[in-house]
């Protein structure tokens, strides 16, 4: 019983601390793990040294919407020779990277080069390749591109913003994912979350089933945020530290606070706990094992962003026209990074200082070569049906497209009549779905209670040994029910003669059973 005892409250001084097992981040800490990541980066992995890439370009983004000073002309005159080189192999999402990136470096993502990234990349990219080449993503960076600047898309486009929802939407399955892959959910959320509060629906046929049904955009980033929480580990992360570090910037967008919602908190931590779990001791990030990683660092350095930007009330990460950045106290001081001059990457005179923002150029212009015709490639979903989408200008259509000429099966009738479809596209921040909290507002449970509650359970284990240690020298005082526990009903010697009686009881009985059977023998055998 002691033994049980003990037991009992060995493992209840190693739960308690589960309970509060949170780490406490407050605003201060997370830009100490900026500036962290921010000094592996430099001493590890230059963005100079891979121009163009997911690594670089998402470094870029993550210092111009902290606004940290930067070498941003060096950056963009590189990025001038890796927009020419694009062709029809490249995936979309990448080349959409690059026109973000070409924009947080102070240009214009419609003259990167000599070529207008925005339109290649987006809603005249059917021309070279299909724009969702890479599923889902393309697609879902396509909408982040248009809106983090408020482009709008020329008559003459092959794609508008209706197609290119209607896209993403075909894409989602039956489970609440997009392609079943959970970055493609956390980035599907993200450029779906503008268009969170707009009514109307969308009718489109899923790639996974291919039945035909109305799915509205509110529909599909429930679902998807359904996925996310029904997916999470019980560490808080979901796998990887790339699906991670999109799924805190997705919750970001969508105004959800990913540190208290309770979709979004695992047994052992949040969705923020989730991303910090992935952080080294050298200040980098890994996205497998125990090693930094630069594109890992570079996502979660935009994670860490957009959740700065959430807790001090700023513009979402990828509202690029929106140039408000995050108050830094002591900026970090950045090292040289150019490989062909000696221009100084960082800059730590000010501690509050605001870089001005870069004018960019709104003005729609075409891509080099205009198409000849309109038609949209035979490749591209066409919907069954499809009600009165929404025009650039922000006017209701009136003309409804034809139907494909060999409809699928519809799973569930089309809705009746109109639907009312959403407003201009000038996509907004969208509303706070969970209030955040002040800027210096703690994000998890506090360490104080896990002190003590390791201080609680050594007491108590101390005062047990004490008064089994007085019961065994017979010097415990009669204490009611603590005698009872501790003082068995029969002693150890007792015990044993009556478990040695017993035995011996069966034997005697035993023996006199075979005399009998015996006896009895030698009888019969005596009166033949």
């Amino acid at each position: 019983m002691k033994k049980k005892i003990i037991a009992f409250l060995c493992a209840a001084a190693l739960a308690v601390p589960t309970l509060c097992v949170n780490a406490e981040y407050k605003e201060s800490d997370l830009k100490d793990a900026v500036n962290d990541a921010i000094e592996w980066k430099d001493e590890n992995d230059s963005p100079f040294y891979s121009i163009g890439t997911n690594s670089s370009n998402l470094y870029i983004m993550a210092l111009k919407r902290m606004g940290k000073n930067y070498d941003y002309a060096a950056y963009l005159s590189g990025l001038d020779g890796i927009a020419a080189g694009y062709g029809s192999e490249h995936n979309a999402s990448d080349m959409q990277r690059t026109a973000l990136a070409a924009m947080c470096a102070g240009g214009d993502a419609q003259n990167v080069g000599g070529r207008d990234l925005v339109a290649d990349s987006t809603y005249y990219r059917d021309a070279a390749a299909p724009i969702d080449k890479d599923g889902v993503d393309g697609y879902s960076w396509a909408l982040i591109t248009l809106d983090s600047n408020s482009y709008q898309t020329p008559d003459w486009a092959i794609k508008d913003r209706n197609s290119i929802i209607a896209g993403m939407l075909s894409h989602q399955n039956t489970d609440g994912s997009f392609d079943g892959d959970t970055y493609s959910t956390a980035v599907a959320i993200t450029a779906l979350a503008p268009y969170y509060e707009t009514s109307g629906a969308y009718t489109i046929t899923q790639n996974q089933t291919g039945y035909t049904l109305d799915l509205s955009p509110r529909d599909a980033v429930d679902s998807a945020l359904n996925y996310l929480s029904e997916n999470q580990t019980k560490d808080g992360d979901w796998g990887d530290l790339k699906s991670t570090a999109m799924t805190v910037i997705a919750l970001d967008t969508m105004g959800i606070d990913c540190n208290e919602d309770d979709r979004f908190t695992a047994r052992k931590g949040t969705a923020f706990d989730g991303l910090m779990s992935y952080q080294e001791k050298d200040g980098g990030f890994a996205s497998g094992g125990n090693k930094s990683d630069g594109e890992a660092t570079s996502y979660a350095l935009c994670a860490l962003t957009s959740h700065l930007r959430k807790v001090q009330g700023k513009s979402t990460f990828f509202n690029f026209a929106v140039n408000d950045v995050i108050t830094f106290e002591a900026p970090a001081t950045q090292k040289p990074a150019s490989n062909t001059s000696s221009t100084t990457a960082g800059s730590s005179s000010s501690s509050k200082a605001t870089q001005k923002p870069a004018s960019v150029n709104k003005t729609t212009t075409k891509p080099t070569a205009k198409p000849s015709t309109t038609k949209n490639p035979a490749k591209t979903m066409q919907p069954t049906k499809t009600t009165t989408p929404r025009s650039e200008a922000g006017t209701d259509s009136k003309t409804t497209p034809k139907p494909s000429a060999t409809p699928k099966p519809a799973k569930r009738s089309a809705l009746v009549g109109p639907v009312e479809m959403p407003g201009p596209m000038q996509p907004t921040d969208p509303p706070e779905i969970n209030s955040s909290g002040a800027s210096e507002k703690k994000t998890s449970g506090s360490a104080a209670p896990v002190i003590v509650a390791v201080i609680i359970a050594v007491i108590a284990l101390g005062a047990f040994a004490a008064l089994y240690y007085l019961n065994k020298i017979g010097r415990l005082p009669e204490i009611g029910f603590i005698s009872k526990l501790l003082n068995r009903k029969k002693k150890p010697e007792e015990r044993y003669k009556a478990k040695r009686h017993r035995k011996t009881e069966q034997h005697r009985r035993f023996e006199e059973r075979e005399r009998y059977k015996n006896r009895k023998k030698y009888d019969k055998r005596r009166r033949s």
